[in-house]
């Protein structure tokens, strides 16, 4: 455990990024696995839906789509922008081999 203030502030600091990136983690892995079971089912609509924005029965967005997570993940330097620019370009081949 750290013993000087800064430290200890540091460490606070620490947990909290911990905490908001884990979240954007777990959000990029949900639907991540939605887009990756739309993929299997051969269902495009779907995983268009899922890659570009979620919408409800409204046409309304309740949910931020695959590419705009993935975005958010490289602007709040969670992941690099390679990586991201190599998962973009994966998700989309997925989508144009089944359609």
């Amino acid at each position: 455990m750290p013993i000087i203030a800064s430290a200890k502030k540091q460490l606070r600091q620490n947990k909290r990024k911990r905490a908001r990136n884990d979240n954007y983690r777990e959000l990029y892995r949900e639907a991540r696995v939605a887009f990756e079971k739309a993929i299997k089912e051969n269902n495009v609509e779907a995983a268009k839906n899922i890659f570009l924005n979620q919408k409800d029965a409204d046409g309304k967005t309740k949910k931020a789509g695959l590419q705009s997570i993935i975005d958010k993940l490289v602007k709040k330097n969670i992941i690099h922008k390679n990586n991201w620019a190599r998962k973009k370009a994966r998700f989309v081949k997925m989508m144009k081999a089944i359609s």
